[in-house]
């Protein structure tokens, strides 16, 4: 072998030695990112459950609004209905609100129907003024009893 061979094979065996070192590196810069992409991800998967977690609870609350606007809705309806029952004249407009039915459309035609029937539960419409005599006088309890009981004794 002359020296020039040698060279060029002593050359070649430190290329292989430079790139196994370069190869090692280049090795060893992977494991890291690697490595800081594991961390990364474990990050974004702790953010999602806690997203997740965050998600569930609005869903939660969300249900319990709906179901106190639903609780609310119908209460107005029913404080409306009760209402109506009042300006129609009805004595235990409380009790009648609860017999209107829910789908009930025109509520005021429903109301002028039961009054029909059951003219018993609403007060009688005074169309005239309230006469008084004069001679009758403006008692309280008390006196309306005391007079009642003078009647009675023949006083």
């Amino acid at each position: 072998m002359s020296g020039t061979e040698e060279n060029i094979q002593s050359g070649a065996e430190n290329n292989e030695n430079q790139s196994g070192a370069d190869l090692n590196k280049e090795i060893q810069s992977l494991k890291e990112q690697i490595s800081e992409l594991r961390k990364e991800a474990a990050k974004y998967r702790t953010s999602a459950k806690t997203t997740a977690t965050e998600k569930q609870t609005v869903e939660e609350q969300l249900k319990a609004l709906q179901q106190e606007f639903a609780k609310t809705k119908k209460e107005n309806t029913l404080v409306k209905r009760q209402s109506l029952l009042d300006k129609a004249g009805c004595i235990k407009s409380d009790l009648v609100v609860n017999v209107i039915p829910d789908d009930c459309d025109d509520v005021q035609a429903w109301i002028d129907n039961y009054k029909k029937e059951n003219e018993i539960l609403f007060k009688k419409e005074n169309h005239g003024g309230s006469y008084k005599p004069s001679s009758t006088q403006n008692l309280s309890a008390t006196g309306l009893m005391n007079s009642y009981i003078r009647a009675a004794a023949g006083r």
